[in-house]
Order: C-alpha cells, then sequence, then structure tokens
C-alpha cells in the first residue's frame, strides 16, 4: 500500500438512471451497493474510503424544517473530495455528471483519479490508470 495515498475519495453515478436498471429507485439502490462495495474493499485493504454513497443516511434524520439540503450534502462531499489522496472511480462514472465534476475538481487540485479500483490497486506494480 502507498502511504501517499492514504485517503481515498470513492466516485460514481448515483442518480443517473439507466445503468443498472430502468427503474430509477433500484437503480440508485445498485449504485450505493457499487460504491459501498469499493469502499470496504479499500477499507480491507488498509486504506481510508470516503463513500458518498452512503451521505443518503444524513437525509433520513430530523422534521421538516431541519431537513438537509441538496446543496448541503454537495458541500459536504466536495469537502471530503478536496482532502483526499486520490479519487477512486467505480463503474458508470462516464455516464455521471457529479462524478464528471468531481473529476475536474480532483484535477484542479491535482489529486490522482484512477479508473477503476482495480488501476488504483494495480498502481505499485507499475500498471498505470
Amino acid at each position: 500500500m502507498g502511504d501517499n495515498m492514504k485517503f481515498c475519495y470513492v466516485a460514481g453515478p448515483l442518480s443517473c438512471g439507466g445503468t443498472y436498471s430502468t427503474n430509477n429507485a433500484i437503480d440508485y439502490l445498485y449504485s450505493v451497493r457499487e460504491l459501498t462495495t469499493v469502499s470496504v474493499r479499500l477499507l480491507r485493504e488498509g486504506y481510508t474510503p470516503f463513500c458518498p454513497a452512503v451521505d443518503f443516511l444524513y437525509f433520513m434524520v430530523g422534521g421538516r424544517e431541519e431537513r438537509i439540503k441538496e446543496a448541503e450534502i454537495k458541500r459536504y462531499s466536495k469537502e471530503w473530495l478536496e482532502k483526499c489522496d486520490c479519487v477512486v472511480l467505480c463503474r458508470g462514472w462516464k455516464r455521471s455528471p457529479g462524478t464528471l465534476a468531481e473529476i475536474k475538481r480532483a484535477d484542479e487540485l491535482g489529486i490522482p483519479v484512477f479508473n477503476s479500483l482495480r488501476a488504483f490497486l494495480d498502481r505499485d506494480n507499475g500498471d498505470s490508470n
């Protein structure tokens, strides 16, 4: 494990339908599963992943007046991205406007972006992303 890339931002589609099914709710759940699976793998490999797919839990607390806003959750994710050492992309990322924006921000900050979990894990073997 390369110590210079300990904190990993896991990015991929969440709200763009059509990646796994034609039903937006089912598609979202499959996307959450994909990002969470990659995050767990990174965790088991000794990295510290940030998984924006689990932030849906923040929408489940509070009353009507206390509900978290979309702008708040986007700010939260963006700030985590800016603190991470790298970005690891999940399947379907090319169809996600949110992920494309995250890649752009990472590029602006000089944060390496890996096209897949495999590309990230293989980087120490001289493989490129």
